[in-house]
Order: C-alpha cells, then sequence, then structure tokens
C-alpha cells in the first residue's frame, strides 16, 4: 500500500500546530518525496514546497533513525548544504514518520534562539518519546485513510461485478432488511433506491425466510409481491459464531431460463417433413399421417429400427405443431443410467441427496414446458420410471426428487423404441397401463429393407450433404454402384446408408464412387440359406430351451437359463407354460 500524509494535510497542520504549542518551538513536517506538507512559524507559508535543502530529512529517510543536531551548518550531514558555516538554525530533531517497513514522512524541530536549543537539549528522551507518539497518531490517521480508500475501491469494484451478473442479488440482514442489492435484482423486483427496503415487500418470504432461520439453505420458486414475473430463488444463510446474521438471495427470471433453453434447443435444429427423404409408398403414408397428426396435442408412439430416423420424425412433428417456438428436449432413455435418469427427467432440490448441486435441479419435463419431451428407448425405461412417467402424462404435473410439492407442466410427449412393447407388456418388461397411454397414435416407421427403392433418392442426398460436410465433392455414383446399394438388406437402415455414402465420399475425393469404392460387407453380404420347411419354429424354439435347462444345471435353475437364451425370466416362465416344459422335472 502508498500511505500519503497529503491525503490527511489537515491532520498533519493540526499535529503541528499542537506540538509546536506544547514545546515553543517552530515544526515542519515532510512526506516521503521531501513535500513540506506541514509547518509552523516561518516555514507554514512554505507548505506544498519541495525541501531542496532537506539534508538531514533525506538521511533520516534513508536510514529511519532518529537524528540530533546541536551544531547545523557545521555537522556531517549539512556538508552538501550551501548554508553551511552560515546557519540560521541553533538547533534541529528530526524523527521518521514510519508504518510497519515503509516510511512515509519525517518531522522536523528546529530552534533558533539559545531558549529554544537549551529545551531541546535538556529533554532529549522525553521529546523523542513525544514526537514517535504524535508520528503514530499521523501513522492511525494515514491508515485509516488508507483503508477507506482501499474499501471504497473494493466496494465498487464489487457492485461492478454483481452488476455484470446474469442473477439478480440481495443482501439482507437477520431483521430482512434489504442492505445491498445489484441492477438486475432492482429490475426483477421494482425496488425503489430511495426506499428502505424490507424483503417481505418484495418477496413472498415465508418459507424462504423459515429456511435462513433454521440455517439452512432454500431453492425454489417465487412470487414477487410488487412484479407477476415468477422467479427462481437461491437463498444462503449468512452465519457468525453460530449465529444468523442475514442471508444471500440469488434471484433468476425464469421465463428467461426457458428463453435459453429454447435458444440451445430449438434454434438451430429445426427439422421439417421436407427433410425426411423417401418417395415409396410407405413413406408417403407415415409422412401424411405425423402432418395430420402433428397440430394436435395426442401423446405419440414412434416405432422402428434403430437407424430409421426417429428422432428426425419426432421433430419435424414437433416443428409442424403449435408448440414449434417452443422447446424440443430429446433424452434418451437407454443411454443415461438408472440412477441418473430420474433426476434427469424430474429435476431434483438442493440437497435431495449425495452430490447434488447447489440450487437443484429443473428436470426435462420442467424444461420442456409449452413444448416437446422426445422420450427415445422408452422401452429400456426401468419399471419404477415408468410409474412416474404415467402419473405425468395423467395429471400434468411433476415433482422434483427431494420435493414435496408438485409444478404443473404443459408437454406433449413423443416417446419412441426399436423394442417389441407389445411383446414386453405380456412379459411384463413394460407396464401395460404406461403403452395404451403412450400408444394413442401409434408411427411406425419401415426398415429401409422395405422400402428398397427409397435407395437412390437417399443416396443423392447423402452425396450433396457429405459433399458439403467434408469439403471432399464427388463426380457421380456409377449405376451398378446404386444397384448394389439397392439389393443390400440395411441391417443399420438408413444411419448405415448415410455412413457407407461418407466413407465413399471419404475415400474418392473427387472421383466417381464405383462398386470397388464400397466397403467389403456392402458387396459380400451373405444371402440366407434356403431352410427346410419341414422343420418347425415352436420345435427348435422349445429344444433350445429344455438344452438351456439342462445346461445351467441339474435342476434346472431359470434365471440362469433366462441370461444363457438372452431373455427375460418373465419370458422364459411364458414359453415354459407354452410348451408345457418340465411337467417331469423341478425347477426353481
Amino acid at each position: 500500500m502508498l500511505y500519503y500524509l497529503r491525503n490527511i494535510k489537515s491532520t498533519v497542520q493540526q499535529t503541528a500546530d499542537a506540538i509546536a504549542a506544547a514545546l515553543k518551538i517552530e515544526v515542519e513536517i515532510a512526506d516521503a518525496d521531501l513535500i513540506r506538507v506541514a509547518g509552523t512559524g516561518k516555514y507554514k507559508s512554505q507548505c506544498g514546497c519541495p525541501m531542496d535543502d532537506g539534508f538531514v530529512y533525506r538521511h533520516v529517510m534513508k536510514t529511519g533513525v532518529p537524528v540530533i543536531i546541536d551544531n547545523p551548518g557545521f555537522n556531517e550531514l549539512c556538508q552538501p548544504c550551501p548554508c553551511r558555516g552560515n546557519c540560521m538554525e541553533y538547533a534541529e530533531v528530526a524523527i521518521p514518520i514510519r508504518i510497519e517497513d515503509q516510511i512515509i514522512g519525517v518531522i522536523g524541530l528546529v530552534s533558533f534562539d539559545e531558549e529554544q536549543t537549551q529545551r531541546l537539549m535538556d529533554n532529549k528522551q522525553s521529546l523523542l518519546l513525544f514526537l514517535e507518539k504524535m508520528a503514530d497518531l499521523l501513522v492511525g490517521k494515514a491508515t485509516e485513510i488508507q483503508q477507506n480508500h482501499d474499501r471504497d475501491i473494493l466496494t465498487s469494484q464489487l457492485v461492478t461485478v454483481l452488476n455484470l451478473l446474469h442473477d439478480g442479488i440481495l443482501l439482507v440482514n437477520d431483521q430482512q432488511k434489504v442492505t445491498h442489492y445489484n441492477t438486475l435484482a432492482a429490475k426483477l423486483l421494482d425496488i425503489d433506491a430511495q426506499e428502505e427496503q424490507a424483503l417481505y415487500h418484495l418477496l413472498d418470504n415465508k418459507n424462504l425466510w423459515l429456511a435462513v432461520e433454521r440455517g439452512e439453505t432454500f431453492s425454489g420458486n417465487i412470487q414477487g409481491k410488487r412484479v407477476a414475473t415468477q422467479l427462481y430463488c437461491d437463498v444462503v444463510p449468512i452465519k457468525k459464531d453460530g449465529i444468523i446474521e442475514g442471508a444471500v438471495i440469488t434471484l433468476r427470471d425464469l421465463q428467461q431460463i426457458k428463453k435459453l433453453v429454447k435458444a440451445a434447443t430449438v434454434n438451430d435444429i429445426e427439422t421439417h417433413f421436407s427433410q425426411i427423404v423417401g418417395n415409396s409408398k410407405k413413406m408417403k403414408d407415415l409422412k401424411a399421417m405425423a402432418l395430420h397428426v402433428a397440430p394436435s396435442k395426442a401423446t405419440l408412439l414412434i416405432q422402428g429400427e434403430s437407424g430409421t430416423g426417429k428422432e428426425l420424425l419426432a421433430r419435424a412433428i414437433h416443428q409442424s405443431s403449435k408448440r414449434k417456438g417452443h422447446a424440443f428436449i430429446a433424452i434418451n432413455c437407454g443411454a443415461i443410467p438408472e440412477n441418473l435418469l430420474e433426476s434427469e427427467l424430474f429435476g431434483y432440490e438442493e440437497g435431495s441427496f449425495t452430490g447434488a448441486k447447489r440450487g437443484g435441479k429443473l428436470g426435462k419435463f420442467e424444461l420442456a414446458h409449452n413444448g416437446t419431451l422426445f422420450l427415445d428407448e422408452i422401452g429400456d425405461m426401468p419399471l419404477h420410471l415408468q410409474v412416474k412417467i404415467l402419473r405425468v402424462l395423467q395429471e400434468r404435473r411433476v415433482e422434483r426428487i427431494g420435493s414435496t410439492r408438485s409444478i404443473p407442466v404443459d408437454v406433449r410427449v413423443i416417446a419412441a423404441t426399436h423394442r417389441d412393447l407389445d411383446n414386453m407388456v405380456i412379459t411384463g418388461e413394460f407396464r401395460e397401463d404406461l403403452y395404451y397411454r403412450l400408444n394413442v397414435i401409434p408411427l411406425t416407421i419401415p426398415p429401409l429393407r422395405e422400402r428398397l427403392e427409397d435407395v437412390p433418392i437417399l443416396t443423392k442426398f447423402y452425396l450433396d450433404y457429405y459433399s458439403v460436410v467434408t469439403d471432399r465433392s464427388v463426380s457421380g455414383i456409377t449405376s451398378e454402384t446404386i444397384e448394389i446399394l439397392s439389393r443390400y438388406t440395411w441391417p443399420g437402415n438408413v444411419r448405415e446408408l448415410g455412413n457407407v455414402i461418407e466413407y465413399c465420399v471419404t475415400m474418392v475425393a473427387g472421383g466417381m464412387i464405383t462398386s470397388d469404392t464400397l466397403p467389403k460387407r456392402i458387396k459380400t453380404e451373405h444371402k440366407p440359406e434356403m431352410i427346410d420347411s419341414s422343420l418347425n419354429l415352436k420345435v427348435l424354439e422349445r429344444e433350445t430351451i429344455m438344452k438351456a435347462l439342462t445346461l445351467v444345471d441339474v435342476n434346472g435353475h431359470k434365471e440362469d437359463a433366462a441370461k444363457l437364451l438372452g431373455i427375460s425370466r418373465a419370458s422364459l416362465y411364458r414359453k415354459i407354460k407354452e410348451y408345457e416344459i418340465g411337467e417331469n422335472r423341478t425347477f426353481s
């Protein structure tokens, strides 16, 4: 820190006058730059001027040691002075003004007659002690002024930072009086800067303040009293020695949060039915049905194999609905671990479980309010979450983890799966009530092998697309290659076709795509061998199940057998009953 005596000029002059009155001797006080800050007698008129002849003071500043001179003009410190040998002064005393290791100035006493000199010389020690006390007074005042200055700068910096935040900030004391707030808080709550503000005049604060009094944090929606805006609020109590001294409150506009979600999920990913490529009858019928039901509020279930474009269809439906101006939120129920899926869908309150982030979290249902929630791979959703999804669809309300209150939501749900939900309902792997609630309007996307006539148009679409994406244009594709692509059965569907075309565009780099460019698996696909029509599928299935039961254990443990067969335990029970297996065996 830099301490300046000039910042406390009036105090320095008052100190000089007090010393002069007490000792009846002339006083001058200089700062670290040897500028005379204060003086008495003949020196008073010279305040603000540099001390060109301050050789003694310069020495004191350099060494930090007090100096007493009883022979001015002849002392070795006076050697550089032009008045050496003809000095008007009789005696001189100088002591440093020190703040820790920093010397910020000098107090000087100067006598101009024998009487003043005698008083100086007779009371050296008590005089030095007195001057040290005076120096301490100046140090205390300089420190106070500097600290206040530093505090003002820090306060200004903090206010600037608070005003740059995208959250409203309130600081309240233990009496719920608002002590500080930033500009966004003033805007959100309509705060009048001319009036003293109490928290209960600004917010519906009952539950909020009960949490503060318990020393707990609070997070949740809250209503302003002067404005109609719904706010999301985080509150952290301020404690000192276990005593609540107030709280810090952050505020966010819920509508603004939802606008940010919309911007992140809608603007750059608009999908229209024109982007769903296909002229086959099945695809034309599918697009016509989807376009017809898009404006409705009905829940949709899209079924189709992996890679057929279920999410693409869902986005096109959303874009053609009345909800297109709001969020489209997609979540893959099969890609998220079961223990995280619930919190992703429904959100959670702060402190609801270990690792829950401060302020809690909005769930996908809340984020999709007024928009569309796409539940991909709904068939992989655990049974206990299926119950909660059903409740939301019926009641149109969600309840966060750790919360006791429900939140109304207006969300259109579009579910999708590649699994056979009819069979899963039979085996008990999927709730029947949820299945019928989702399957209000079923849409089935045919696999590519059932619409091979669309392969040429899809191929052209992907050629154009990947030429732009990879910046590697091609001169064309041979008819022979198109024929090979049109004969392939495409187990990976449209996604696989897109990957193959990307591979070809990358490999030829400006040339013509021929059959030699295609991946080896496309050209060497094995045709299924003809199976003896006399073989009965049910007989083979019964024999396989019996073999599995025999392999796992002599007693035939069903759970192990189900794992070996790759089916659920419930499916195995159903098959055993259907094929009347085990009438003479004991199964566990």
